[in-house]
């Protein structure tokens, strides 16, 4: 599997692209990357990586276009609109139209294999949909095969946004529960190292959801990381997940669909009511894919590096 095409254009597809560029063989890359964005677009590449390495498609991403610039790949991995269920479905259409045989769809978040996560959050019920959706082209051409990973929240990343509760700039937090309850997580990075070794061990894990957090964690435990990582104390506040839940719908009530599913997908970090853990904890294909654990703390000094010395916009709000 040497060709292999990235659609989409932000950090997920960045992380991919370094990790099937990071290794060389004879002084050359394993790999012919390739990725497909709309055509107002320049490709967001690692710093190691150069244009030239890269080979920059676009499409208008209708039917015939995607398909034609799928002509001749030999993997394609959506990063683009997971939550889209009649995109992913025209992706794949095009990708087996083009005689791609193997795909891997957006996923790279929580179980959405999950009803009680799929009844939490819609984006999580149309991911489900994609699976199936892939499932059913497996049966009707089984040359064609897939794999889709969940890795968890993406911890440096949503440290850096807030997404978990915690503002950077105000070293705060707000923690729904007690801070004790344990979830799934993995670096931005790590991402990419996953894609890179389910490609190496696609036998192993294809035609399969697969669960591969780097990282079992809690609120708590990231809230010391980060004084460890600031040398100082933060102020950390504990909520109801149930509030947490009810303001998310009320926010979608109100006609704020954005930030109340923001809220929503942060309630299934915290609410060990549904049981979202567990598979990353008993079905984990890390030692399958030879992976090992990654340490709260070293994600967490990513994350606050990158704050210190990027810097990140502020509004001084963790909610």
């Amino acid at each position: 599997m040497k060709k292999v095409l990235l659609v989409g254009n932000r950090d997920i597809s960045r992380t991919i692209i370094s990790a099937l560029t990071s290794k060389f063989e004879d002084n050359r890359c394993p790999y012919q990357v390739s990725v497909l964005t709309y055509p107002s677009q320049e490709p967001y590449l690692p710093p190691h990586v150069s244009t030239g390495n890269v080979r920059h498609k676009t499409s208008d991403f209708t039917p015939a276009s995607l398909a034609r610039e799928f002509a001749g790949q030999e993997l394609v991995i959506s990063t683009i609109a997971g939550c889209n269920y009649h995109l992913q479905a025209t992706i794949i259409d095009a990708a087996i139209a083009a005689g791609v045989r193997r795909f891997i769809p957006h996923e790279f978040g929580y179980d959405t294999l999950n009803e009680k996560v799929q009844a939490r959050s819609s984006k999580g019920t149309d991911r489900a949909k994609v699976i199936e959706y892939l499932r059913h082209a497996h049966k009707t051409n089984t040359s064609f095969e897939w794999v889709a990973v969940a890795v968890g929240c993406v911890l440096d990343t949503m440290l850096l946004t807030g997404d978990l509760g915690f503002d950077m700039e105000w070293q705060s937090g707000t923690i729904p529960g007690s801070g004790e309850e344990v979830f799934p997580a993995t670096s931005l990075k790590r991402v990419g190292t996953v894609v890179e070794s389910i490609i190496q061990h696609w036998d192993a894990v294809k035609n399969q959801f697969v669960y591969a957090a780097s990282l079992l964690t809690s609120g708590n435990e990231i809230a010391a990381a980060l004084e460890r990582m600031s040398s100082s104390k933060w102020s950390v506040g504990y909520s109801d997940v149930d509030d947490c839940v009810r303001e998310g719908e009320s926010r979608i009530d109100r006609g704020f669909p954005d930030s109340g599913m923001f809220l929503l997908e942060r309630s299934v970090l915290y609410d060990e009511r549904l049981g979202a853990t567990d598979p990353f904890r008993y079905r984990s294909v890390n030692e399958l894919l030879g992976l090992k654990p990654e340490e709260v703390d070293s994600v967490a000094r990513t994350a606050y590096h990158e704050f210190r010395h990027r810097g990140k916009p502020a509004c001084g709000c963790s909610s």
